[in-house]
């Protein structure tokens, strides 16, 4: 069983998460997998209470929950037991798998977090259902704002007030710039972090697109870029958990990345313009517009659509570097 969980771990961290920094460790135990938090690769300024760290490791866990039922195997998940010595999720696995995930499951090397423009298609609306009905967590409401209605003007507002308040804030951009890999061998040394041919430009030396960061990217260009890749877009989904707490931060990671797997395996392309969802007093304002009740939060929004090319993927540590030894 070890062995089978080593390859579930390697499907797992497949996963999306902020920046690209993996924050997760693992551990195998015969039958038991556990997935820790990483915080030593958490992000202090765009994320300082940890929630979008811990719908990464809700990201990781789905594609694992996935994975397991391809393998015929039932994934048993209890959100950090009180009997662990360490906060922990922690997934049992066991013969008698309940669901066919084989379209998900070939969909997690598929599923990317395509920044570029899209080409402007409506999803079909069938496929738009299906997309929403991935959502498997009564914990988690998933809101759809189609691109060129009326309410989702709004909502570009807010994204674009987001974008204006983080670039403005050095802290966040040297974050950002901390965890931008400038060049090829950057990508090849350290497998994490954002590609720079990700966000649009070719490699570089780091000097140069440290340089391009902190002085030619403006606020407001910044945020007119966001703006025409929303509106090249076919809509909006935001995902806002009922509670604000670790389980139900993990529950929106299990969902949306459901939803994308769900996205990607009809070659719809996803990516995050979560900007609103990461400035603190504009969240409050965005769950005001929602008509959102204490304790909801609206935490996570994405784009979706057709891309017009795919991108190279993102990269990922190896497994050994991940699960912890024995």
């Amino acid at each position: 069983m070890e062995s089978i969980a080593r390859q579930l771990i390697a499907i797992a961290v497949r996963a999306p998460s902020g920046h690209n920094t993996q924050p997760w460790q693992f551990s195998v135990q015969q039958d038991t997998i556990r997935i820790y938090p990483d915080l030593s690769r958490r992000l202090p300024v765009v994320d300082p209470d940890d929630h979008a760290l811990f719908i990464s490791l809700g990201c990781a866990l789905e594609n694992l929950v996935v994975a397991a039922a391809q393998q015929g195997l039932l994934a048993n998940v209890h959100y950090f037991p009180s009997d662990e010595p360490e906060e922990c999720l922690r997934v049992h696995l066991s013969e008698g798998a309940e669901e066919d995930t084989d379209a998900l499951f070939r969909a997690i090397p598929e599923r990317q977090s395509n920044r570029g423009t899209y080409d402007g298609r409506a999803i079909d609306a069938s496929d738009l259902a299906r997309i929403m009905e991935a959502n498997p967590r009564d914990s988690v409401e998933v809101r759809a704002f189609p691109v060129g209605s009326p309410e989702i003007e709004p909502i570009i507002g807010f994204v674009r007030e987001g974008n204006i308040a983080q670039f403005n804030d050095p802290a966040f951009v040297a974050e950002l710039v901390s965890w931008i890999r400038f060049s090829q061998r950057e990508v090849s040394d350290r497998k994490d972090g954002l590609a720079s041919v990700a966000l649009g430009f070719p490699p570089v030396p780091r000097w140069l697109g440290r340089w391009i960061m902190t002085k030619l990217v403006k606020p407001e260009s910044e945020a007119a870029r966001q703006e025409k890749a929303i509106r090249s877009s076919s809509v909006l989904l935001l995902f806002i958990t009922r509670d604000h707490d670790k389980s139900h931060w993990v529950d929106v990671g299990r969902s949306f990345e459901r939803v994308a797997l769900m996205a990607a395996s009809r070659d719809i392309a996803h990516a995050h313009v979560n900007m609103p969802c990461e400035v603190e007093p504009i969240r409050r304002r965005l769950a005001a517009h929602l008509g959102l009740d204490a304790p909801e939060q609206p935490l996570l929004l994405i784009r979706l659509g057709f891309a017009r090319k795919r991108l190279p993927p993102s990269a990922r540590r190896p497994v050994d570097q991940v699960v912890r030894s024995s």
